[in-house]
């Protein structure tokens, strides 16, 4: 029986981890700042490995590690890469005192007391479901599948071993540097200069008109920071802009008399958005016909026009997704509106 405990320390002792087999259970705690986490939502389904610390404030190794943690947790990304680390009291330590505990060592990791709930997430770790625990400070690593590592090892070795079993699970600590996004500010008026709103945005793929993404405008802009993650399949963007209500609005019979002047050569119109929105019927021309359409549209005899109710030069375009700002002015057409009132 000697042999075989002697045995299974020495292997634990060389390794420093004893491995669970079994998923830990999810917690949600608030740490001593008063910021809620959640183990599986905020870390382990996100990829990111968790460290944990058991100690308590007036623990004397858990004092002397506390700012080798800290070092570590550096090391480790701060929380911004892979991993992140939480130390949780054993004893009846409260949000003042472990925040007293952190202002001595200079600790930026999450801290819980048992305001935050520390006593209810610690009890499967004490009583060893997850690896062997004798007494603080304790340190496990949780795997992004949720198994959980014991670290062991003395007073030079605890830091070490917590370390590398953290780095086992795959984790780096490298902080990735997302690339700057790509703006995209659109200037929408009509040929009046007046801002138009509530335009409908879509994303093609220039190879695949088929495939298309709504847009939202956030300021009259566009933000992408990751082309193929927020659209998938476009690789070469296209903008398209649409809008087809108001289909009556600012509509009078005097449009109709500016129609009419243009075509008797009175008033000629030059404008290409006045021009357009003076084509009624979109067959390319501006007519008598065009005056017929638009008074049965202001008659309510009809209820659309043949053609979209604004149009816009452009009102497909190319994008470049490169990160930094673009300015882009379009000119927008109301169908009808000759006089912007």
């Amino acid at each position: 029986m000697m042999k075989t405990v002697i045995l299974f320390l020495s292997i634990f002792g060389f390794s420093g981890v004893l491995i669970s087999q079994n998923t830990v259970p999810d917690f949600t705690v608030t740490d001593s700042d008063g910021v809620e986490h959640s183990l599986y939502e905020d870390y382990l389904d996100k990829g990111i490995t968790v460290g944990i610390k058991l100690f308590f404030v007036n623990c004397p190794p858990c004092n002397v590690d506390a700012p080798k943690v800290q070092t570590l947790y550096e090391e480790l990304g701060g929380g911004q890469a892979d991993v992140q680390l939480f130390e949780l009291t054993t004893s009846s330590d409260n949000n003042a005192a472990v925040n007293g505990y952190k202002a001595m060592h200079g600790l930026t990791f999450p801290s819980i007391s048992t305001d935050g709930g520390a006593s209810q997430v610690i009890q499967p770790y004490i009583n060893g479901e997850f690896g062997a625990f004798f007494g603080t400070p304790g340190y496990f690593v949780i795997a992004p599948d949720g198994t959980a590592t014991a670290t062991g090892g003395g007073s030079s070795s605890r830091i070490p071993n917590f370390d590398a079993g953290i780095r086992a699970t795959g984790a780096t600590g490298v902080v990735t540097q997302e690339p700057d996004p790509a703006i995209i500010n659109l200037t929408i008026e009509d040929a009046f200069g007046s801002s138009i709103q509530d335009v409908e945005i879509q994303l093609i793929s220039a190879s695949n008109p088929n495939l298309a993404y709504d847009v939202d405008l956030d300021n009259q802009q566009i933000v992408i920071q990751d082309l193929n993650q927020q659209f998938p399949g476009i690789n070469d963007p296209i903008l398209r802009i649409s809008k087809s209500d108001d289909i009556r609005g600012k509509l009078t019979p005097l449009d109709i008399l500016l129609i009419r002047k243009h075509i008797l050569g009175l008033i000629p119109l030059t404008d290409e958005a006045l021009l357009m929105a003076a084509d009624t019927n979109g067959d390319g021309n501006v007519n008598p016909l065009d005056m017929l359409v638009l008074q049965k549209v202001i008659l309510g005899v009809f209820s659309e026009f043949p053609i979209p109710s604004h149009r816009f030069i452009p009102n497909e375009f190319p994008i470049q997704v490169t990160p930094g700002l673009q300015d882009i002015e379009i000119k927008a057409s109301k169908t009808g509106d000759l006089n912007g009132f």
